[in-house]
């Protein structure tokens, strides 16, 4: 049954070398392009991306617009055996941001202080660890439009980590150095926890948009997904506090 929340993706035009996951360019019925992720970003991944990009939104960071896209199952298989890493059916998909690059150390001084510590805070909130930049390298996750000065967050289907590692992310995430301004401070702390909190109420809403199938590995719905999202909210609001380290 189609999802009325979906776009349907009419052309896939290539895989993407970017990240992990791969993910694929497609172009939708409205004549847009997306960059999607399916089969191969995991269903657990799906759901992360779906839950932060509602979080994020709430919180007012700069994101690519997103949605569900629908891929027909004629189209995947059409597209040869990549085809199978996405997959047909509803997947997740963020709008192509056009006139960016990738983020560079060397970008950092044009971030304003506010929105560096807006996005330490919501990764850390959200025990996404996948935005590093070290000396030695990283994968931060970042785009830069220069011409706006606009920096934009991407990938966030490895967050929930049940093994989220807190003393590692604050030595390696790419805004580390802004932590104390956040975590030190009183007065900004307090702000924040009711900026996180206010946000968590899109949380119930958001899950039970999540498309069905995705709470399942397989096409059969006969394996459920391990996630426990009563417990990934019950984090978010235990965090929502800023107590680093209130969380084993």
């Amino acid at each position: 049954m189609p999802n009325p929340q979906a776009l349907t993706v009419i052309e896939i035009i290539r895989r993407l070398e970017q990240g992990v996951t791969r993910p694929f360019l497609v172009r939708t019925e409205d004549g847009q392009l997306y960059v999607a992720k399916g089969r191969e970003a995991t269903r657990r991944g799906l759901m992360a991306e779906w839950l932060c990009a509602h979080l994020a939104r709430e919180l007012g960071l700069n994101i690519p617009d997103f949605t569900l896209l629908d891929v027909p199952p004629e189209l995947a298989e059409a597209f040869g055996p990549e085809g199978g890493a996405l997959g047909s059916g509803i997947v997740f998909g963020s709008l192509r941001e056009a006139d960016v690059q990738e983020f560079a150390v060397t970008q950092l001084k044009h971030i304003a202080v506010e929105d560096r510590c807006k996005l330490l805070v919501f990764d850390w909130w959200v025990e996404n660890a996948d935005r590093s930049l070290t000396p030695h390298g990283g994968n931060p996750n970042l785009l830069w439009r220069a011409a706006q000065s606009r920096l934009i967050a991407i990938d966030h289907n490895l967050a929930f980590d049940a093994k989220f590692d807190e003393p590692g992310f604050f030595e390696t995430h790419v805004f580390r150095d802004d932590a104390e301004g956040v975590f030190g401070d009183l007065v900004c702390q307090a702000e924040t926890s009711v900026s996180l909190s206010a946000a968590l109420g899109c949380f119930d809403a958001t899950v039970a948009s999540l498309p069905p199938a995705w709470h399942w590995v397989d096409m059969e719905q006969t394996v459920p997904v391990e996630v426990d999202l009563n417990t990934i909210k019950a984090r978010l609001v235990v965090r929502a506090a800023l107590n680093r380290g209130s969380l084993p």
